[in-house]
C-alpha cells in the first residue's frame, strides 16, 4: 500500500480492505482487486503495487476501469487513482491488460526499459528475467511499443519482440493461443526444449529445477495448468527422452 504496509490477498476477507488517497481498495472476491474511486474527493496520487509469488495468479481492476490479470512471479505497480494526464503503469513478469477507453489519457505500461502506450486496447506482455525477449502481443485495439529511438506500431495479431541488446522485432503473425495459454489455463508448447518447459513449470508449481545431460527432446502440445505437477511431468515422460526425479528438494530432469 501507499504507507509501505502490505496485506496478504489470498487470506484476507472480503470487502473493503483499505483506504488509498480517495480511492477503496476492495476485496471483490473470485481472485479480484477493485479500485473505487470517489469522484468527487480531492485528486491523490498514491502508488500501490500487487505481487504474486510463483504458483500464484491474480486479477486487478484499476480505479479507470482497467482490467489486469497477472500471471505468476509477476508484479505491477500502479496509481490507485489516475489524477494526471496519462494512466501509467509498471510490470515485471507477465500480465494481460483490458484498457478501458479515455482517449485524452494515454495507457501506459513500463517494463524495464520498454514502454507501451495504448488508449484502449487488449493485449498481453511478457516480461520475465530468465526469458531472452520482451514480448508484447496485440489483441484489439493497438498499440505502439517503444524502446529508446526504436519503436513498432502494432495490428491485432502482432508481437513485438524486444532482445537484451535492445533490438525490437515484429512477429506479423503470432501465435495468440500460445501467448494466452496461461490466461485460458493452460500449459502451450509449440516445439519447446527443456529449458523453456522447465521455466514454465517452476513458476507455475513454485519448484527449483536443475537440468542435468543433454536434451534433445522438443515438446509440442497443451496440458491443463490445474494438473498436479506429478502429472505433468508423467505426460513429459510419456513423450521419451526426459525423466523427473526429486532430490535435495528440487527436481533433478536427465534424458
Amino acid at each position: 500500500l501507499g504507507n509501505g504496509s502490505s496485506v496478504t490477498l489470498d487470506s484476507a476477507s472480503g470487502g473493503v480492505l483499505s483506504q488509498q488517497g480517495q480511492t477503496q481498495v476492495i476485496q471483490a472476491g473470485g481472485g479480484n482487486l477493485l479500485y473505487k474511486t470517489d469522484a468527487g474527493a480531492p485528486a491523490q496520487l498514491v502508488y500501490n503495487t500487487v505481487i504474486t509469488p510463483r504458483g500464484g495468479r491474480y486479477q486487478v481492476t484499476l480505479a479507470d476501469g482497467t482490467n489486469v490479470w497477472l500471471n505468476a512471479a509477476s508484479s505491477l505497480r500502479f496509481p490507485a487513482s489516475f489524477p494526471d494526464s496519462t494512466r501509467m503503469v509498471t510490470l515485471t513478469g507477465e500480465a494481460y491488460f483490458e484498457v478501458a477507453k479515455h482517449p485524452r489519457k494515454p495507457f501506459i505500461v513500463m517494463v524495464k526499459n520498454m514502454q507501451a502506450t495504448v488508449l484502449g486496447t487488449h493485449f498481453n506482455i511478457m516480461a520475465y528475467d530468465d526469458e531472452a525477449t520482451i514480448n508484447t502481443t496485440l489483441l484489439e485495439g493497438s498499440v505502439k511499443v517503444a524502446q529508446g529511438n526504436a519503436s513498432a506500431l502494432l495490428e491485432p495479431g502482432q508481437q513485438a519482440q524486444l532482445n537484451g541488446q535492445g533490438v525490437l522485432k515484429t512477429d506479423r503473425n503470432a501465435d495468440v493461443n500460445a501467448v494466452m495459454a496461461w490466461k485460458n489455463q493452460l500449459f502451450w508448447f509449440d516445439n519447446d526444449d527443456i529449458n523453456s518447459v522447465m521455466r514454465q513449470l517452476s513458476r507455475e508449481y513454485d519448484i527449483d529445477v536443475m537440468i542435468r545431460g543433454n536434451i534433445q527432446r522438443h515438446f509440442t502440445g497443451s496440458i491443463p495448468r490445474n494438473a498436479p505437477a506429478s502429472t505433468v511431468f508423467r505426460v513429459l515422460e510419456r513423450t521419451g527422452g526426459v525423466h523427473f526425479t526429486i532430490s535435495e528438494g528440487k527436481i533433478i530432469v536427465t534424458p
